[in-house]
């Protein structure tokens, strides 16, 4: 991954607010540069106005060595497709959502308006912003939305839907087992994450009920609400599995950002223990664990994700209850961690933010938690207790992880 100083975050924070977001980082960085005597000036020209004076402000104070509070943010390249890429295993989804291809800032939206115009011509057009709300929706379920902006059974929506399966084909099959993960008539869909976290998301139906009112004249109104009762078919997993697994990620930066070093240390130190006993071949007398040490424990052996909220549960006696495989991911996260000094980071669903002198290791540390689940078993896990059974999901690649290691767009 490609590093920057602060003042070079500064710049890109800069250029990104002014409008320059889809560019590599470098033509941001020197875009500023060549504006440096006039950034006030160009100010109404900007994409997002107060954001990027906010963004020039930090830079003349920087200038003048005073220090700022100012964060800068990054975001997540079409969230949801990357998640759903990772998950997959799907490289091709990964290039689109820029974890794949290091040098190549990728946009998946304008890489489906590419697709359709090869398939239908050059005559072809339609706005990014069409093409987001298409794509957007269309993998959380939606069928009316690509209708509303391509027409019904018209070419153009036909090659919609093939230049959308062509970017993203792994992000494409998942939407289809989300689809098929529904249970009818449930009140309820419920899984739980590698941290623990309980998702449960009721099935909530719209329903009308006549109001006679005998005080008013015995007048009459119409009052809507919203009753927990199953219906037969639904689309909701798609978005509420997505968005789980999105939020697992945020929870991920914040623990591995804004640490307790002393937790954090204490651990190192039990890891690093536990591995050189066991690399002699030392043997533990067997430990029952406590119910919160072996709840998760037991996240691990099911999703095969490595997660530091157990961190705080570790001691050098329970140590022996995990698995070599399991010491040496642990181990690889905290060692991690323990490079830099814990730093506060501030989250809006897909985008984070930090002190620029810290968006080095928030970014290192997001592609790490991408590359992490692209080799998990999370999905499988996910949709076995959707299911109600057990199952493998056929990863379209097995090495998508390294590709991801290597990645600079991931955030920006």
């Amino acid at each position: 991954m490609k590093t920057f100083t602060g003042w070079e975050y500064l710049l890109i924070d800069a250029a990104n607010q002014y409008g320059w977001d889809k560019k590599i980082f470098e033509v941001r960085i020197q875009w500023v540069l060549s504006h440096l005597h006039e950034l006030e000036a160009i100010t109404n020209k900007a994409d997002n106005k107060p954001l990027y004076a906010k963004a020039v402000m930090a830079i003349r104070k920087a200038q003048q060595g005073i220090a700022t509070g100012h964060m800068v943010g990054f975001d997540a390249v079409c969230s949801g497709i990357q998640v759903m890429s990772a998950l997959t295993g799907c490289i091709s989804g990964a290039r689109a959502t820029g974890l794949v291809d290091p040098d190549v800032r990728a946009d998946a939206y304008t890489q489906v308006t590419d697709e359709m115009r090869t398939i239908l011509g050059t005559h072809f057009t339609v706005s990014r912003d069409d093409a987001k709300q298409a794509l957007m929706t269309s993998f959380y379920g939606s069928k009316k939305e690509p209708i509303n902006i391509f027409g019904e059974d018209t070419p153009e929506l036909n090659a919609f839907y093939q230049a959308a399966q062509t970017t993203a084909p792994g992000a494409w099959e998942l939407l289809q087992d989300l689809l098929a993960s529904w249970k009818p008539m449930a009140l309820s869909h419920e899984w739980i994450l590698p941290d623990g976290f309980d998702a449960r998301v009721k099935v909530m139906e719209r329903t009308e009920a006549r109001i006679e009112v005998d005080e008013l004249d015995h007048a009459t109104f119409t009052y809507q609400f919203y009753e927990n009762k199953g219906k037969m078919k639904g689309l909701s997993n798609v978005a509420n599995v997505v968005h789980s697994v999105d939020a697992y990620v945020l929870r991920c930066i914040h623990r591995r950002c804004n640490y307790d070093r002393d937790v954090v240390e204490d651990a190192a130190l039990v890891l690093e223990m536990a591995l050189i006993a066991r690399s002699m071949g030392e043997q533990q007398a067997p430990f029952v664990a406590s119910e919160d040490f072996a709840y998760y424990c037991d996240q691990y052996d099911r999703s095969g994700m490595a997660d530091v909220v157990m961190l705080p549960y570790l001691n050098d006696i329970n140590v022996s209850c995990l698995s070599t495989e399991h010491l040496q991911a642990l181990a690889t996260i905290v060692n991690g961690m323990l490079e830099y000094t814990p730093f506060e980071v501030v989250a809006i669903h897909d985008e984070f933010k930090c002190h620029p002198n810290n968006m080095n290791h928030l970014r290192q540390q997001y592609i790490n938690v991408l590359a992490e689940l692209s080799e998990s078993k999370v999905l499988d896990d996910i949709l076995g207790q959707l299911h109600g059974g057990t199952g493998t999901f056929n990863k379209l690649s097995t090495n998508l992880g390294a590709h991801i290691r290597g990645s600079n767009y991931a955030l920006c």
